[in-house]
């Protein structure tokens, strides 16, 4: 017996040491599969918070685009809106009533995106990144808070 209950090739059953082969559960995990999905790896993924009444899904993806479904009780999902930017989408984030989305590309720039309007505008730029420092798009959620700003610097004397 190997060590994986697979004695005559990779993953073709039989007992295991952890006991008998497992059943067979479609999505014992309760994946949600999204309909119109990019073109390109997700990179970043945020559920709605409970403010709002139904269940929304935000994805960024590589294809340098934002999209939102709607995710119903069933698991099933509805494409209501996208958003584009001119790089990959590296965070997004939901602000606390659910009413805007904001996200971070590797184009330099944050937007915040008004649900209710479908718009979105951009809330900053970065002029210039310096080693050790890319990592400034994952600052998002910080910027979600009201009143959407924050002050970045950078001390040369810091690197």
């Amino acid at each position: 017996m190997s060590l994986f209950g697979a004695a005559s090739g990779f993953g073709t059953g039989g007992a295991s040491m952890f006991g008998s082969a497992a059943a067979d559960n479609h999505n014992p995990m309760k994946d949600i599969e999204v309909t119109s999905s990019p073109d390109d790896s997700i990179g970043c993924l945020s559920f709605s918070p409970p403010t709002l009444p139904g269940n929304f899904l935000i994805a960024g993806s590589w294809a340098n685009d934002v999209r939102c479904w709607e995710v119903q009780d069933s698991g099933q999902t509805i494409p209501k809106a996208q958003q584009m930017h001119t790089g990959p989408v590296l965070d997004v984030c939901w602000s606390d009533d659910g009413s805007k989305v904001f996200t971070a590309s590797c184009d330099k720039t944050a937007k915040m995106w008004d649900l209710n309007s479908n718009q979105a505008i951009q809330i900053a730029q970065v002029v210039k990144t310096y080693p050790l420092q890319e990592g400034w798009a994952r600052l998002v959620p910080w910027v979600a808070k009201i009143p959407y700003t924050i002050i970045l610097y950078y001390r040369k004397d810091a690197v």
